[in-house]
């Protein structure tokens, strides 16, 4: 009869901490959405119950799943030791049998069904680890507390699903495991950090902000455009801290060229309107904000621009909806872009080289001695001397050499590459008065400010009327 008992109590306590098993797999990996749906549908108190207190209900589900593999280990050591008579041979003998039975009947079969039939296993199970959680009460959360004086160093398991470092050590397993790709982790890492990054770290900042400003007229709004490559500017008032709207290259099109289809061109040149007359409203925004919250707002009101703001209410930069995708896919380049080298030999002294390229390296293929204390690249340098965000037309001489602003390249146009060359020796008065056929020479302004630092412009002029390139 003893016997009896002891059997059908190993068989009753294996298959309850089976069912726990299976309904603390299928609580972990259930997804919420779906839990919600299945409140439809039977025991829908229950789960409820279990969806409003997730980590007390996971606490008491692993409690009474620990206790049922222990009581099974016991009964297998009592039914054992009457059949045998020794203790410590029942006792070893009852170890590798629990062992074994407890791994696949409690270990993994139990949890592969949960997984697989999450939302199944959570409304059947639903109303048994409701009344087992209304047992032990306070119980599991007592003992996570001893748990944790006894390791205050660790997190406390509090928390009913998994964490953001255990999802993180999740991905970076899958990675090793060649499970996912090493594109799909970084993937997965960037969503995590969406929301510990702020906007200050994704803006483009006010040094590279190109606007245009308030009084311009369409047709000077669409020349900043097409030399520009930009597609949306903002429209500045008295500085870069008074922003008046933003520019949409789209309606300038619209209002300029749609007026002309129109039959409007013979009152009235569209051309000739103010860009403020179809600028759209400034969003504005704080650099302190997570960068996951703008994006959804940005998605939720239609918006792919916007001006961030520091503390003071100054104008700390831009940041588009680009931007924003930029910091889960990775930079998005321009499709035209091409691979060329840093240094391209053009012959007649003229090189193509990269912006990026080091200013000491500008001055080795010209074999002399460039430095500069506040940039490094020969973009920066550009820029610096041009006072203002360079564009495609963009030239100056520094040191002797001209540069001449080629192409943009990126989804945020910005100067990629330059032409460089020796600049031409400046005449000297005598060969400026006149020359053996009696002809004059003028001598060009340009060349006159032949020394470091110096700056003129060849075909794209930067008129305070049809451009403002903003720059701090």
């Amino acid at each position: 009869m003893t016997v009896a008992l002891l059997f059908v109590l190993v068989v009753v306590v294996l298959v309850g901490a089976a069912i726990m098993a299976a309904a603390e797999a299928a609580f972990t990996y259930l997804p919420r959405h779906d839990a919600e749906a299945a409140l439809g549908g039977r025991n829908a108190r229950s789960l409820r119950q279990i969806i409003d207190e997730p980590a007390r209900h996971m606490h008491a589900t692993r409690f009474w799943r620990v206790w049922f593999e222990m009581a099974a280990a016991v009964a297998v050591a009592m039914l054992l030791l009457g059949a045998i008579g020794n203790p410590w041979v029942a006792g070893l003998i009852g170890t590798v049998v629990m062992a074994a039975i407890g791994f696949v009947l409690v270990g993994v079969s139990p949890r592969q069904l949960g997984r697989t039939y999450s939302v199944g296993v959570v409304t059947a199970t639903a109303p048994l680890v409701h009344f087992l959680c209304v047992i032990l009460g306070p119980v599991p959360g007592w003992l996570i507390s001893v748990g944790s004086l006894v390791t205050p160093g660790a997190p406390r398991a509090d928390a009913a699903f998994f964490t953001e470092d255990e999802l993180r050590e999740m991905v970076y397993r899958a990675n090793e495991s060649e499970m996912i790709e090493d594109n799909e982790a970084e993937l997965i890492h960037s969503v995590f950090d969406l929301n510990d990054t702020k906007v200050r770290a994704v803006m483009v900042p006010r040094t590279d902000i190109v606007g245009i400003e308030t009084g311009a007229t369409l047709r000077e709004a669409l020349s900043l455009f097409l030399r520009s490559g930009y597609s949306r500017v903002p429209v500045m008032g008295q500085s870069t801290d008074d922003p008046r709207g933003v520019l949409y290259l789209k309606d300038v099109v619209a209002a300029v060229y749609g007026a002309e289809r129109a039959g409007m061109r013979e009152t009235a040149d569209p051309g000739t309107a103010t860009v403020d007359t179809v600028a759209r409203p400034v969003r504005f925004v704080p650099e302190s904000k997570p960068v996951a919250d703008l994006l959804s707002e940005l998605q939720r009101e239609g918006t792919h621009v916007a001006i961030v703001i520091d503390e003071y209410g100054g104008t700390a930069g831009m940041v588009t909806l680009e931007d924003l995708i930029e910091e889960i896919v990775g930079e998005i380049v321009d499709e035209y872009d091409s691979e060329r080298p840093e240094i391209e030999d053009l012959g007649d002294g003229r090189y193509r080289i990269s912006a990026k390229l080091a200013v000491e390296d500008l001055g080795e293929l010209f074999d002399m001695e460039l430095e500069d204390d506040e940039v490094d690249t020969v973009g920066g340098l550009l820029g610096k001397a041009l006072g203002k965000v360079p564009i495609v037309g963009s030239e100056t001489r520094i040191a002797g050499i001209d540069l001449y602003a080629e192409r943009l390249e990126g989804r945020r146009n910005r100067v990629s590459h330059l032409i460089a060359r020796l600049a031409e020796p400046v005449p000297s008065p005598a060969e400026t008065a006149e020359d053996p056929s009696g002809h004059h020479h003028r001598v060009d302004a340009s060349h006159d400010a032949a020394r470091p630092g110096s700056t003129r412009h060849g075909s794209t002029r930067h008129d305070s009327t049809s451009q403002q390139e903003v720059a701090g």
